[in-house]
């Protein structure tokens, strides 16, 4: 299954209406729309937002899917990143932990800085 369609079955079971999930995402109604049409794919950060809210992991978002996602914020030169079924499950499980990591340190941050004031 692609992914604009796991998208728009994943919107559809929370009950939420493209502009709705747009809102939740940070992105545009037609971004959504375009993604679950299959017209465009998702810039990696996206896709995160994606998997966060739905709280499922990238591969299953991507299953079945051997596509190039593109960093939006990398204006210059080769910005793409393949996404595949082969990249191994153990370091797939390290990235999302990495991430994980790192969201709580940037809480923890915000949380010093808030302090400060």
């Amino acid at each position: 299954m692609s992914f604009g369609k796991k998208l728009s079955e994943l919107r559809k079971s929370k009950g939420l209406s493209q502009e709705d999930l747009a809102f939740e995402l940070g992105i545009s109604q037609s971004s959504v729309s375009n993604y679950e049409g299959g017209a465009t794919l998702p810039d990696i950060l996206v896709l995160e937002r994606v998997s966060s809210y739905f709280n499922i992991p990238v591969t299953e978002l991507l299953s079945g899917e051997h596509n190039t996602f593109y960093n939006s914020n990398n204006a210059g030169g080769q910005n793409g990143y393949v996404v595949n079924n082969n990249i191994p499950e153990k370091l797939i499980e390290q990235y999302e932990a990495t991430i994980t990591a790192l969201k709580e340190q940037i809480a923890l941050m915000k949380q010093l800085l808030d302090d400060k004031k």
